[in-house]
């Protein structure tokens, strides 16, 4: 199935020089072909066949398109499989079959125009009595704003006039009386991926709809929900890094400069090496993190692995970018151009599904808090977790920074946790090279100079 939608989507986004946004039209034909039947239970007449079938697709559809990777994302990874795992086997039976014969999508809303980062700060409220829930409440920046027929939207449990910590999910479909889109911001990329502001005024639900039962809290869920979508971002970014490294490489040998091609140039093979490791470490993380899922029933305690797997994906598509800017140069700075809105669609995947510094902060904090302190024998337990091996090749200035030390700094907590989350990269890069033999020199070489650059840093933070 792969081959078609390659083939499929070679015809619409084949030409590098001109890349326009997808319409509705396409969409609807692509839908059509099924890739979201990827997300879908053989049971419901999907065939779902685990993480990995998931990541696969995505990893090709983001090869010609990045906006369409992330949008086949956002209604697998947010909402598809949360329902599939959580909702109840009528509700399931209900809704999941209906996105086989058809174009519609789904997503998830949990950013309030007050902030996305705190759960437990969330305004909007869901009230329960007589069988049935009210949801009240702002929602933002959800992907397929106004576009998505079926959501699922996190609120706070109120009891009586008080507002619990408790957190619920319930599924609304967007045609619910009392849900409106107040707007729809301009967004710098990504289009057509919709954002905008919905209002859910007395928005009255059957109870069935909460996906967990209201007398608990689904705090578990969303992070298991969130976590693995994480997790799936390098997917996507593999996708989309091995678009840039061919379509550069590509340029450096049929551009010439000087009376020879670009690619007789060090700094350029250099760029070319970079861009090449970048895809190595994506496909070799979603390619562990998919069987990490796969065994797994429940995720929402492995902060680190997701964490690590968002910031290093994340920040190697935004880098990819950029670096196949700087060889197509001029070429490239064109909003026709696929590596120009490369460019610009790569950078809010440093931000949503949690920023890159609250992660990186978080990673510290979950170390601290489980092992006492973060240190060398630390990060060796972490790794233990999750069947990896702390490289025996790291320079000894890692090894010295990674030592015991009293109170930190936001900022030393960060730096702490980007050597981490590397250093979890070069490990998943070694063990998927060991066990399944994909090249990774580029990706190692990559990965170690991220690790020693971060630690070289620590004595210029302040």
């Amino acid at each position: 199935m792969n081959k078609i939608f390659d083939r499929f989507l070679c015809e619409h986004f084949g030409d590098v020089s001109d890349c326009s946004p997808y319409d509705e039209q396409f969409l609807s034909e692509f839908l059509k072909l099924g890739p979201l039947h990827y997300f879908i239970p053989a049971s419901l007449g999907g065939c779902f066949e685990g993480a990995s079938t998931c990541m696969k697709m995505l990893d090709t559809v983001s090869y010609h398109c990045l906006p369409l990777g992330l949008m086949l994302g956002i209604t697998g990874s947010l909402f598809l499989q949360p329902m599939a795992r959580l909702a109840s086997e009528n509700l399931q039976k209900t809704v999941l079959p209906r996105f086989l014969d058809s174009t519609e999508l789904g997503g998830i809303m949990i950013t309030e125009p007050t902030g996305g980062t705190d759960i437990f700060g969330l305004q909007s409220t869901l009230s329960s009595e007589n069988g049935q829930v009210t949801l009240n409440g702002s929602k933002c920046w959800g992907g397929l704003t106004g576009r998505a027929e079926h959501w699922l939207v996190a609120a706070r449990v109120k009891k009586g006039d008080k507002l619990t910590r408790r957190v619920a999910m319930v599924y609304v479909p967007l045609a619910t009386e009392g849900v409106s889109v107040e707007n729809y911001f301009d967004a710098l990329g990504l289009q057509p991926i919709s954002y905008g502001t919905t209002r859910y005024s007395n928005v009255k639900l059957p109870e069935s709809h909460v996906i967990t039962a209201l007398g608990g809290s689904t705090l578990r869920d969303i992070y298991d929900t969130l976590f693995r979508s994480r997790m799936g971002i390098s997917a996507i970014a593999s996708g989309q890094c091995r678009r840039l490294a061919d379509e550069a490489a590509g340029r450096a040998t049929s551009r010439v400069t000087l009376g020879r091609a670009i690619a007789g140039h060090d700094q350029v093979q250099f760029r070319l090496s970079g861009l090449r490791g970048m895809q190595q470490i994506n496909r070799s993380l979603w390619l562990f993190t998919g069987a990490w899922s796969d065994s797994h029933t429940d995720v929402s305690g492995d902060h680190v692995l997701a964490n690590a797997s968002k910031v290093v994906a994340s920040e190697s598509l935004s880098a990819a970018a950029d670096s196949a800017v700087q060889i197509f140069a001029a070429a490239a700075y064109k909003r026709s151009h696929m590596v120009g809105r490369a460019f610009v669609d790569s950078r809010p995947f440093q931000i949503f599904e949690g920023v890159n510094d609250v992660l990186y902060e978080n990673t510290y904090d979950v170390l601290a808090g489980r092992y006492g302190v973060v240190d060398s024998e630390a990060v060796e337990k972490e790794l233990d977790r999750y069947g990896l091996t702390f490289s025996d090749d790291v320079p000894v200035a890692v090894r010295d920074v990674l030592a015991p030390c009293g109170e930190l700094t936001q900022r030393r907590k960060v730096q702490y946790g980007r050597i981490v989350s590397w250093l979890l990269a070069q490990s998943v890069l070694e063990r998927q090279s060991a066990c399944d033999g994909l090249a990774a020199e580029e990706g190692l070489r990559l990965a170690k100079r991220h690790i020693a650059a971060r630690a070289a840093e620590f004595p210029y933070l302040g």
